[in-house]
């Protein structure tokens, strides 16, 4: 059976993929752990876990999440995948359902809002995050997996970072034909662009959960993509 494992936060949860979309990725199976309200830390650690727990699959597929989210371990009730390891963003959106032991989830809450007042600017968010790319591409490349990488909501612009240091890295990601234009390219807005015109002008460009019918633009232009850089 060739699998195919597509991971990511909701955006990749609510996508089902056609048949012919995964025919042509030369899969028969789908799994699909995309978790909402994640970052791409769990993206590429729940990914390696996966890939430890079960026989390879034959491609993966990766939507990248906004870069702002981080995780973080908490003693709590372990889940196969991720462990003990909580989602976070902005502290209203962290659940009270959390089974933490020994801590308070306002105490949580409290730990999340000082760390985003302590963050300046986007450069700590995307510098952690294109290493956090390189090392998951590297990964799959040792373990000889074909897999697709692409920016779905953040909008990268190349011209936020030029004044920093310590970005030579995304030279890595540039080169990387596995990993799809991260510049020129976001998965939920070109869905939106796909769209009728009258329904675009309402739709936000960069967070928005799409309906199968743009999910299905978006398969064909990975088909294209991948027919046209990698075959």
């Amino acid at each position: 059976m060739k699998t195919l494992l597509i991971n990511g936060c909701s955006f990749g949860e609510c996508w089902t993929p056609t048949k012919n979309f995964i025919a042509d990725l030369g899969c028969d199976n789908l799994v699909n752990i995309s978790k909402p309200g994640t970052s791409f830390q769990r993206t590429y650690r729940s990914t390696i876990e996966w890939i430890a727990q079960n026989e390879s699959p034959a491609m993966v597929l990766i939507p990248i999440t906004f870069s702002h989210r981080w995780e973080l371990s908490l003693n709590q009730d372990e889940d196969m995948i991720d462990g003990s390891w909580i989602p976070l963003q902005t502290s209203n959106h962290i659940s009270d359902q959390y089974n933490l032991q020994g801590v308070q989830i306002k105490d949580v809450k409290k730990l999340v809002d000082d760390y985003y007042k302590i963050i300046p600017t986007i450069k700590t968010y995307w510098d952690r995050m294109f290493t956090d790319i390189i090392m998951m591409a590297g990964f799959l490349d040792q373990q000889n997996i074909p897999y697709l990488m692409w920016d779905m909501c953040n909008g990268f612009d190349k011209n936020h970072i030029k004044s920093y240091k310590g970005f030579q890295k995304i030279d890595f990601i540039e080169k990387n034909k596995r990993i799809i234009d991260i510049w020129k390219f976001c998965g939920n807005k070109f869905m939106r662009d796909t769209m009728p015109s009258d329904l675009r002008h309402n739709t936000p460009e960069f967070a928005f959960h799409h309906a199968p019918e743009q999910y299905n633009e978006l398969e064909n232009y990975l088909i294209r993509y991948l027919n046209q850089n990698l075959k």
